[in-house]
């Protein structure tokens, strides 16, 4: 009887860029190319994959473990932003032949962006008590998961930190002869002449400007909870009374 093969990651493309930097435009225009491409909006938009990565970081983060890449991964043959690009050289050891991509922007608009980014989860975390009271789990997985990537990428660093830390990442993989950098005014360019095919006629992405793609996945997650727990309720005492006084 033939041995199965063992089952292994597929990557063709590894984003190594930090977020903020059109990480989310990159999955759009790597999917208009025809990849399926991982990005942390997956993470809340794939079922259990939230309950995967809340796991790992509970568990098993910090024992030299790698997040079960296998389980998250296999359907795709792309990742972009964090949570995965926190494991860029992990991804490239598994994943040898993928192209490698690198996007940034110019250094004080991204520590603008990634500073309000940072500021909106700190306000997210004073509430998270409340979480409870709506027994909201997937928003409480988001906190976990966003507090374990920006502790992991930046620690409790300053604004002059983060820059710093910025820089020198980019600095470091830009010299990769292996590592192709994009910026936003590239477009279709550099990715197209990277992996060899040919630019759609549609215009590339520009997506995820100011408000951050996230922000509708938090809002959906709180609507639903307070339908459940207070207009639904609601709804139902007041249709009871009614149908007492009939």
């Amino acid at each position: 009887m033939a041995k199965e093969k063992e089952p292994k990651l597929n990557l063709k493309v590894i984003g190594v860029g930090f977020p903020r930097t059109g990480t989310y435009s990159l999955k759009n225009a790597l999917q208009k190319l025809g990849y399926k491409c991982y990005h942390f909006e997956d993470v809340f938009t794939r079922p259990s994959h939230a309950e995967i990565w809340t796991d790992y970081i509970t568990n098993k983060a910090g024992t030299g473990e790698l997040p079960p890449f296998l389980d998250l991964l296999a359907d795709y043959d792309a990742v972009v932003d964090f949570p995965c690009a926190l494991y860029h050289r992990e991804l490239r050891e598994l994943c040898p032949d993928a192209a490698v991509l690198l996007t940034k922007r110019d250094t004080k608009l991204w520590v603008r962006s990634m500073m309000n980014l940072l500021a909106t989860g700190d306000k997210l975390r004073k509430y998270r008590w409340i979480l409870k009271y709506f027994q909201s789990e997937q928003l409480d997985q988001f906190i976990t998961i966003s507090d374990y990537i920006h502790e992991k990428a930046f620690g409790k660093m300053s604004r002059d930190e983060l820059v710093s830390a910025y820089d020198i990442h980019n600095a470091m993989l830009a010299a990769d002869p292996r590592v192709t950098v994009m910026e936003p005014e590239d477009g279709w360019t550099k990715i197209c002449t990277m992996l060899e095919l040919d630019i759609p006629d549609s215009p590339y992405p520009h997506l995820n400007s100011k408000a951050g793609v996230l922000k509708k996945h938090i809002a959906k997650i709180l609507i639903k909870s307070i339908l459940l727990w207070i207009v639904l309720p609601i709804f139902g005492i007041a249709a009871a009374f009614y149908t007492l006084r009939m």
